[in-house]
């Protein structure tokens, strides 16, 4: 028999579309829960509680990066935003070069 290697999508193409697919699916979670009022309960250990509201009443998140109407959704927005769309971006532009 002859073997024939199949033609499927590079590993680089799906390298850039997990991070960003995860990042959508993510935004669409919050965009429900927050049309709908549901919110965490983040109450659980006293430092976690201490780091998050310095975190959730500094200016950035009451006035400048306000997507959500619950503080929680903005804060895990940011941090999926620095941590998931750079990864995204990175691996978009190494698939597109790797093509040429």
């Amino acid at each position: 028999m002859k073997v024939t290697p199949s033609k499927g999508r590079s590993n680089l193409k799906r390298s850039w579309m997990f991070p960003l697919g995860l990042f959508l699916v993510l935004q669409l979670f919050f965009i429900i829960c927050d049309l709908f009022s549901w919110a965490p309960n983040l109450q659980d250990g006293a430092l976690f509680n201490r780091i998050y509201n310095s975190i959730s009443h500094s200016k950035l998140f009451t006035e400048w990066f306000v997507p959500y109407k619950t503080t929680q959704f903005n804060i895990f927005t940011a941090i999926f935003s620095i941590t998931l769309l750079p990864v995204a971006l990175i691996n978009a532009v190494k698939s597109n070069d790797s093509r040429k």
